[in-house]
């Protein structure tokens, strides 16, 4: 029962929002042209999975957005697990890494378009820059964050070097590494969402841009809340996977 009650608070208030929301273009006080109004965006969400436009649109851009997010799991987590458990690796590391972080990727546009053209190619480039970073820089924290005494409890227990590592420094670092990836889950939609802006890859992000210049902010909403929805779902999911690998965090170990 607790713990539906903030499910609940959080339902009751996005409902609030809702209505006044449309409270306010029902009333006058809202021009619909600007702001649309929630039931404008629930018939244009329906009539885009009537025709299958939508259907089509979340395919792009879920695709473009598994992949980008994929690798970025895959290398950031390699690269944070090396350079938290090898200083040398860290060393090496941290001058791209902190030049990823810093760069406005997105000024790089056009190079990412002379080298791999307008396409699905350049959308998942730029969500997988955009979302290596802080997965690799949160595992890293994460490693180094682990209190020497388990390292050294483990070691004097005779636990070889890929133990302490495996048993001991990655469930530790399982809170921290979550956290990497639900901000990569956030800044990997972005890249998709800005790629797609410029890129006609039939995404969500090119309906936004589509429907914005054509001034149907109905449509323009439409696709917006979408992507939010995914985020959400997404986000849900990680913390899901983190529950589950709370066992491994919280068990015997060696």
């Amino acid at each position: 029962m607790r713990s539906a009650r903030p499910l609940a608070l959080g339902a009751l208030s996005f409902a609030a929002i809702l209505f006044a929301w449309e409270a306010g273009v029902r009333l006058g006080w809202l021009n619909p042209f600007f702001t649309s109004q929630p039931t404008a965006i629930a018939r244009a969400l329906l009539g885009g999975m009537q025709s299958g436009e939508l259907g089509r649109a979340v395919r792009v851009s879920v695709e473009e957005f598994t992949a980008g997010f994929g690798a970025a799991i895959a290398v950031g987590l390699a690269l944070g697990i090396a350079a938290g458990w090898f200083r040398p690796v860290e060393y090496a590391l941290d001058p791209f890494i902190w030049f990823v972080y810093s760069a406005p990727l997105i000024a790089f546009y056009p190079l990412f378009v002379l080298w791999l053209g307008l396409g699905a190619h350049t959308v998942m480039a730029i969500s997988f820059l955009l979302s290596v970073t802080p997965i690799t820089v949160n595992t890293i924290a994460g490693m180094r964050s682990l209190d020497p005494l388990l390292l050294l409890a483990a070691r004097s227990f005779g636990a070889r070097a890929h133990d302490r590592l495996w048993k001991v420094a990655l469930p530790a670092s399982v809170p921290m590494i979550a956290a990497g990836l639900r901000l990569g889950v956030g800044r990997a939609l972005t890249g998709v969402v800005i790629a797609e802006l410029f890129v006609p890859s039939g995404g969500l992000g090119s309906s936004i841009a589509y429907n914005a210049g054509l001034l149907r902010t109905t449509d323009m909403l439409a696709s917006l809340a979408v992507i939010v929805v995914i985020g959400v779902i997404c986000t849900q999911a990680l913390s899901a996977l983190e529950a589950q690998f709370s066992s491994w965090r919280t068990g015997p170990g060696l």
